[in-house]
């Protein structure tokens, strides 16, 4: 019986992507009422959409992020975030409400 086995390797790019608010991601959070938290068990993504990332990749992502004070990123269409070991498209209720309501943002952003 023959058998073969090959790698594919995922490849997209990003551009200009920007800081979106004051967002924390948490794992676990008894927070979910403050505005700036968003649950990670609440937030909606597609698994087979994550971007794998080299560990210089993540560090670059990470040091963004923490500079600019979010876990989450926007193209000014879509929303990212980092996910296990890739980068990939999110989304969840407060992000469209930030975008849409300033009483919101100017909480999240305090």
């Amino acid at each position: 019986m023959n058998a073969i086995s090959f790698d594919l390797v995922k490849t997209e790019r990003f551009h200009n992507l920007k800081p979106y608010g004051k967002f924390t991601i948490k794992w676990k959070t008894r927070q979910r009422h403050l505005p700036r938290i968003i649950p990670f068990d609440e937030l909606n993504f597609d698994s087979r959409n994550i971007t794998p990332t080299t560990d210089e990749q993540d560090k670059l992502i990470i040091k963004f992020m923490k500079k600019n004070k979010t876990d989450i990123l926007t193209d000014g269409y879509r929303f990212y975030t980092r996910i296990g070991a890739g980068f990939g498209e999110v989304y969840h209720k407060k992000l469209g409400l930030y975008k849409n309501d300033e009483s919101f943002k100017s909480m999240v952003d305090s």
